[in-house]
């Protein structure tokens, strides 16, 4: 008789009862010789991460890792930091934005796999979100899809119109007929509160929403919070990764959102 496996959506559920946590900490590390501000201090990203995911350990459910800040660390360097994950009792997702042909995304999503994760994020634009879907299921990985990014050009994802509904609708839409483990909503000026209820109602019950916090803007937060309950997952990246006490800023961005999950809590309990 087979077993079936917990889903992403199920890992992550229970990862939120044992952590009282819904904060994803970024883990995207830059060096000194990129750019000038917000850097690590030295080259060592892997040493860097590891003290990193083992500081905020106690405060978060999810280490989410940008392919573009792991380009040059290896594979069996990535399964370390996936260890070191899970042994903290986290969940790992790798910010991907994998878009391309089957056999292109057959081979990414073997790699994701080896590499240790849990699951990854994937931009819709190829039009194969239920064939990609399926193969990350088929791996045992979570899928989440991107539905509006955060950079001002992405406004033409709500301006341009697929069977009468705007494109990121009609993207929840397909993920939710896939059944995708989430979608990932961008923060910024084009995107409004009103769009991530939409997103919640076309994506359906069974999903996580991905949220990050860019600077001081936390309404696409607390919207996300109030849209999509325990099933919210909001990121903090260099707010914590580079502070001077990263384990103390996630406890903070641990105990502000559950403080708000309580205040959501209580309003449909009609307290």
């Amino acid at each position: 008789m087979s077993t079936i496996l917990p889903s992403f959506v199920d890992k992550y559920t229970e990862v939120v009862k044992k952590k009282n946590s819904i904060l994803c900490v970024g883990l995207d590390p830059a060096m000194p010789i990129q750019r000038m501000r917000q850097v690590i201090p030295n080259d060592d990203r892997l040493e860097f991460m590891k003290r990193i995911i083992a500081d905020v350990a106690p405060f978060t459910s999810v280490i989410k890792m940008n392919r573009q800040y792991l380009i040059g660390l290896t594979a069996d360097e990535l399964r370390q930091l996936n260890i070191l994950i899970h042994q903290q009792g986290m969940l790992s997702i790798v910010d991907h934005k994998l878009a391309d042909i089957s056999s292109s995304n057959s081979s990414a999503i073997f790699w994701i796999k080896e590499e240790g994760f849990d699951a990854f994020t994937f931009n819709p634009y190829g039009g194969n979100i239920e064939e990609a879907t399926r193969m990350a299921h088929e791996k045992k990985l979570g899928i989440i899809v991107v539905t509006l990014m955060s950079n001002p050009q992405a406004i033409i994802q709500k301006l341009l119109n697929i069977y009468e509904n705007p494109f990121f609708l009609h993207v929840a839409e397909i993920c939710k007929v896939a059944k995708s483990d989430g979608c990932m909503i961008g923060a910024g000026s084009h995107i409004q509160l009103i769009d991530i209820a939409q997103i919640k109602q076309s994506i359906g019950n069974n999903a996580i929403g991905l949220v990050p916090i860019l600077g001081p803007q936390k309404e696409n937060a607390k919207h996300t919070i109030l849209h999509f309950g325990d099933k919210a997952l909001v990121s903090v990246g260099g707010a914590i990764l580079y502070s001077d006490d990263p384990s103390a800023k996630a406890r903070q961005y641990q105990e502000e959102f559950n403080a708000y999950r309580e205040k959501v809590n209580q309003k449909s309990l009609g307290i």
